[in-house]
């Protein structure tokens, strides 16, 4: 909780706007997975990210570096998802990719621990995982691979 605490407070005014729009689209996203399939809600932020008058949000977006937006997109999900944050993290970093017209693809990966099937979601850009460490996401089996 102090290090988030740390985090925050380093943040630039640009930066908190920032926050302040992604933790609003975490929490859409939330909403947005209760209702629509997730090959049909990819597809629907992969439109939003590249036409003209959208892919500007959230605003102030391209005005950070790409290290920074993980920095973000991490912060905006601790926030608006407690258990289970990696697949609203990645759909943010899916959509802002796409916003930076990055050909970036959804992945999801499952592994059995002994009684329970435990689930991951990542990104990936010409097979380079982001955000996120390879050795975390080669644990995973992948099964569904959703492109931009």
């Amino acid at each position: 909780m102090l290090s988030t605490l740390r985090r925050l407070a380093n943040l630039t005014l640009v930066e908190r706007a920032l926050l302040l729009q992604l933790t609003a689209l975490s929490l859409g996203l939330r909403v947005a997975l209760t209702t629509i399939t997730l090959p049909r809600l990819t597809s629907l932020l992969s439109h939003i990210a590249v036409s003209p008058l959208l892919s500007q949000v959230p605003f102030l977006h391209t005005r950070c570096t790409v290290d920074r937006l993980f920095t973000l997109v991490d912060l905006a999900t601790a926030v608006s998802h407690r258990d289970g944050r990696c697949l609203p993290r990645s759909l943010l970093l899916f959509w802002l990719f796409r916003a930076r017209h990055e050909p970036v693809e959804l992945c999801l990966g499952v592994i059995k621990n002994r009684t329970t099937l435990e689930g991951h979601a990542w990104v990936e850009r010409d097979g380079i995982v982001l955000g996120d460490t390879v050795s975390f996401t080669s644990r995973y089996a992948l099964f569904l691979r959703l492109s931009s």
